[in-house]
């Protein structure tokens, strides 16, 4: 996986101030070939690139399906060559039937941790699979229905999993010492199911990284619902006019952001960046 050429895997760094930062992937599908599986990711032929036009993020989702599936665990694709230990995970997905959610500490085909949305019992559930066996360490009851998007995470700092439905919390679960360590991560689709998914997030709690000399920055500010860049206010197209102006690959664009921002206008500034040519991209929490 390439960590700098984004899209279809993008790499950013928070910047903060301590010794700990956030280095962040996004995988969006979004200019992914229709009909096919990603390269960067390991599944089967009942993964696919296809567009919604119902989708949170246009035009391309991850559609997959558990009908036929011989896997009595369900359907698993997972990231080539990427390892989570600590950090965050999460996605969107809108399970159509059966089940879908988030797989983490991939150790094997049998062996790793799994958050799944089954909307027909109304439930989030973590559990652990071992040996091909799953072991349920906590669930929640949901009011959702099939068809219908949701936003689910998972959060390891290493002694707990925080479990996230709709940015709640839903539970929590202490985590097995053994599980814990750079694995792989993915998305799973069971219980003879159909669902989609629409970009696959990942922040990696790592130690900062120094400043590099002579590194220009492209400084823009993300301030409740303004874009700003230098002292003037511009719309999303205004700013990715601005922005090809003044494109350098050796340059690092700066993001700015309010502690309140949306996530998501950060994510089209993010991509709207990488799409002209950034592959520099840090972000700054503002207090």
């Amino acid at each position: 996986m390439n960590r700098c050429r984004v899209i279809p895997a993008l790499a950013f760094v928070l910047v903060c101030a301590g010794a700990v930062a956030q280095e962040s992937y996004l995988w969006s599908f979004d200019r992914d070939p229709v009909g096919s599986v990603p390269s960067y990711l390991l599944a089967e032929s009942n993964w696919v690139v296809m567009v919604d036009s119902g989708a949170p993020t246009q035009p391309n989702v991850l559609s997959a399906t558990a009908a036929g599936c011989t896997n009595a665990l369900g359907s698993l694709c997972v990231v080539q060559g990427f390892k989570l230990e600590l950090g965050r995970l999460w996605t969107r997905v809108n399970v159509f039937s059966g089940a879908a959610g988030l797989v983490f500490r991939v150790r094997a085909a049998d062996n790793f941790n799994v958050l799944m949305v089954t909307p027909d019992g109304s439930r989030l559930q973590l559990m652990a699979v071992r040996n091909g066996v799953p072991q349920e360490l906590a669930s929640s009851v949901l009011k959702t229905t099939f068809g219908r998007w949701h936003r689910m995470g998972v959060e390891l700092d290493g002694r707990t999993i925080g479990c996230y439905f709709d940015g709640e919390l839903r539970m929590t679960a202490a985590e097995d010492p053994m599980s814990v360590g750079k694995c792989a991560i993915g998305l799973i689709v069971a219980g003879g199911g159909r669902a989609h998914f629409d970009d696959l997030n990942v922040d990696v709690i790592t130690a900062a990284e120094p400043a590099r000399r002579g590194e220009t920055v492209v400084q823009v500010l993300l301030a409740g619902d303004r874009i700003s860049i230098g002292d003037t206010v511009v719309t999303l197209k205004q700013l990715v006019d601005r922005l090809t102006q003044r494109f350098d690959s050796a340059q690092r664009l700066l993001l700015v952001v309010d502690r309140n921002m949306d996530y998501e206008r950060v994510e089209q500034v993010m991509k709207a960046a990488v799409t002209i040519g950034f592959e520099k991209i840090s972000i700054e929490m503002r207090k």
